[in-house]
């Protein structure tokens, strides 16, 4: 077999893997988004979920949320909680807590009419296998501890 064939067909499979492990995170990320959020936040992400009503305060709406924090004020909040959202810190990977942004986003477009890129993030992310957690730097730092 000629090295170039060889190369191609090893490129061909390392792509079809990367896509197809997007997927299984999309399918991770929307897991963790049923089990641990749409009680408050609902499945559209309007803060209308089958326990928002019975809270003392208004469940966030992501759209809302979106324009007015940042997506490193976003994390912090899933890290750490906020009012009556408790702490998925101690629950999440890092990453985990990233595509928590992720999804946060994603369903914020919903509804709304978004700034030109916003309309990309969505199919970037959906076969995105990149390790975030260390493009952003907030991975295990070099004496294991989170930063």
């Amino acid at each position: 077999m000629d090295p170039k064939d060889r190369c191609f067909k090893v490129v061909i499979l390392l792509g079809i893997s990367l896509a197809f492990a997007g997927c299984l995170r999309k399918e991770e990320m929307q897991l963790n988004y049923a089990q641990r959020c749409m009680g408050c936040h609902g499945p559209s992400g309007r803060g209308d979920g089958p326990i928002a009503a019975s809270l003392p305060n208004p469940v966030p709406d992501f759209r809302d949320t979106v324009k007015q924090h940042s997506v490193i004020q976003i994390r912090q909040v899933i890290r750490h909680g906020k009012g009556v959202m408790p702490a998925f810190g101690p629950a999440l990977e890092n990453y985990e807590i990233q595509d928590m942004v992720r999804f946060v986003r994603i369903l914020s477009l919903e509804g709304r009419d978004p700034d030109w890129w916003e309309k990309f993030e969505p199919f970037i992310w959906a076969h995105c296998t990149v390790p975030w957690q260390y493009v952003y730097g907030y991975g295990p730092s070099k004496n294991g501890e989170d930063r």
